[in-house]
């Protein structure tokens, strides 16, 4: 037969047997981070509450049913789960777990020359030996550092999106408590599926493909809840042509995953459980919430509006907001985790606030937010504390009291500031804080996340053997402790730190100061220096910590 579909779970995708190559003529891995992003939230999304997730179709031409097999439309996608995979190996806490998931990456078989690996998946030629030593052998995914750094030598686009969608992935991945991983990887396998359609040759394959992606656009999730919530309203015909032009609107306004996205963050807010698909939850949410769901529509959904396009995109027009309170919203944006979102959209468009309440309430979020990020490991606390919040803002309890959930303890205060001295190896974590940072000393200002700006190691990470640097920075135990800690970081635009790179310290000041003025304030206090010594970045470190200090009231 020319052509077999089949429905396949995860497991057996990438289950023995598999060998899925990436033929010439197909285009080389090109996911950026808003790609890779979507993938893992959606996943996490479908995860956490408990529904099964169906990944789309793979097409694969296998002549004859046996040997490889070269995939013609889904290469993105099991290029990237294997990603995921092989960080959640490498990330696993038992040999049994980390065995389990290398197994769908590639298994090790005995030949007359020893050990050697088959593998599930195989690029093109060029970035086949990258995607080995940095994503499919054991342990790869660690070198946080090797992996940029060998991209960016070799000069391959392919390759340096690779090395971010390893970042990517460890910073939502080392996020989760090990358990909660452990249960994750095993949801992945078991209720993720695709459908692989295999093909005798490669003309009936580009016409699956076309097929596949090329006739009409499917419903989305708010599609069909649009429907059910009119039809729930019991709306007459102009009512609900009214209502449409409205949600059209709300769309628009929002974008498609957008507009999905704020009916996220409303069930988040009306349904607490959070548990099956999105349509009956939502309606449940609001009928036990609200007086009913026509005032919803016609009272509430605007405001909502209204909030998620501020809380995420930063367009406040619509609020009646002071500068300070956007200034701290601007500081949230940057926030990787995203359960500090429904009590901020909560505290817009359901809570009664003047100018003054709305200042104290961004400005403990902002605080809250950081230290939950920061000096919290475990994804589960971070979710109960918000929860509580919310429970707090429903209960009309005072929030700026001392013992609120919006409030950070004695101990929290101490232990944030703890954490601020220690290390910030994360790449995307490192980039939100030393934005936070950088508006906190004198001058600085609000960045929003789109900002052009990096973060810059004045110390490399990996400074060229027999350096200058050598001779400052001898001791390793100097280089352990302060390389990826804040003092050691500055902000440059992406174009002044490529060039600044592994340069010698008085180099890089021409290049921060080329102009005279630095780029962004954080590298203000550089200017003038000649030497870059450990006493130097700790003093540093301390200075800016005790700036968030200052600002956070810690």
């Amino acid at each position: 037969m020319s052509i077999a579909a089949e429905v396949q779970r995860i497991r057996d995708v990438f289950g023995p047997g598999t060998d899925i190559r990436v033929p010439p003529f197909q285009r080389a891995y090109a996911w950026e981070d808003p790609e890779v992003e979507i993938l893992i939230q959606d996943l996490l999304e479908a995860f956490r509450t408990r529904t099964v997730y169906f990944l789309g179709a793979i097409v694969v031409i296998r002549p004859r049913n046996r040997g490889p097999s070269d995939v013609v439309d889904g290469q993105q996608r099991l290029t990237t789960l294997t990603i995921m995979l092989a960080v959640m190996r490498d990330l696993a806490k038992t040999k049994e777990e980390e065995g389990l998931i290398h197994s769908m990456i590639g298994h090790e078989a005995l030949n007359v020359f020893g050990a050697s690996h088959r593998w599930r998946v195989t690029l093109n030629p060029t970035d086949t030996p990258f995607y080995r030593r940095f994503v499919q052998e054991r342990g790869a995914t660690r070198e946080d550092e090797g992996v940029r750094e060998a991209a960016c030598d070799l000069g391959s686009e392919s390759q340096l999106r690779l090395s971010a969608a390893i970042s990517q992935m460890r910073d939502y991945l080392s996020d989760m408590a090990d358990e909660e991983r452990s249960r994750f990887v095993m949801w992945l396998l078991d209720q993720v599926t695709v459908v692989r359609v295999r093909v005798a040759e490669f003309a009936v394959a580009q016409k699956v493909f076309s097929s596949l992606n090329h006739r009409g656009k499917p419903l989305s999730d708010h599609d069909i809840l649009k429907s059910a919530l009119f039809e729930r309203a019991e709306l007459s015909p102009a009512e609900a042509v009214a209502q449409g032009r409205k949600w059209d609107a709300f769309t628009a306004r929002l974008g498609d995953r957008g507009f999905g996205d704020l009916w996220k963050q409303i069930r988040a807010l009306y349904d607490r459980e959070g548990v099956g698909e999105l349509v009956s939850g939502v309606i449940a949410g609001i009928l036990q919430k609200t007086p009913s769901i026509r005032d919803f529509l016609d009272n509430r959904l605007k405001r909502f509006v209204d909030a998620y396009d501020a809380i995420i995109n930063g367009k406040t027009d619509n609020l009646n907001l002071s500068e300070e309170a956007l200034r701290r919203i601007v500081f949230l944006r940057s926030i990787h985790h995203e359960s500090w979102r429904a009590p901020a959209i909560r505290f817009l468009a359901e809570h009664p606030y003047d100018r003054d309440t709305a200042d104290r309430f961004f400005w403990a979020l902002d605080r809250l937010a950081y230290a939950m990020q920061y000096s919290v490991k475990d994804r589960d606390y971070r979710h109960k504390r918000y929860r509580r919040l919310l429970d707090a803002m429903d209960a009309n309890v005072a929030l700026f009291d001392e013992g609120s959930p919006l409030q950070l303890t004695k101990r929290e205060r101490e232990d944030f500031v703890e954490r601020l001295r220690g290390r910030f190896p994360n790449f995307k974590q490192r980039k939100a804080l030393l934005m936070r940072v950088s508006a906190a000393v004198d001058g600085g200002e609000a960045l929003a996340p789109d900002t052009d700006c990096t973060v810059e190691h004045i110390l490399p990470r990996a400074p060229s053997k027999g350096s200058e640097w050598y001779e400052e920075w001898s001791r390793v135990r100097d280089r352990d402790e302060l390389t990826e800690c804040i003092g050691n970081f500055t902000l440059l635009t992406h174009d002044e730190n490529q060039e600044a790179d592994r340069k010698p310290f008085l180099e890089k000041l021409q290049i921060y100061f080329r102009t005279g003025k630095a780029s962004y304030t954080l590298s203000s206090d550089l200017q003038g220096r000649t030497r870059w010594t450990p006493d130097d970045v700790r003093t540093r470190r301390d200075a800016l910590i005790q700036n968030l200090a200052k600002d956070w009231g810690l």
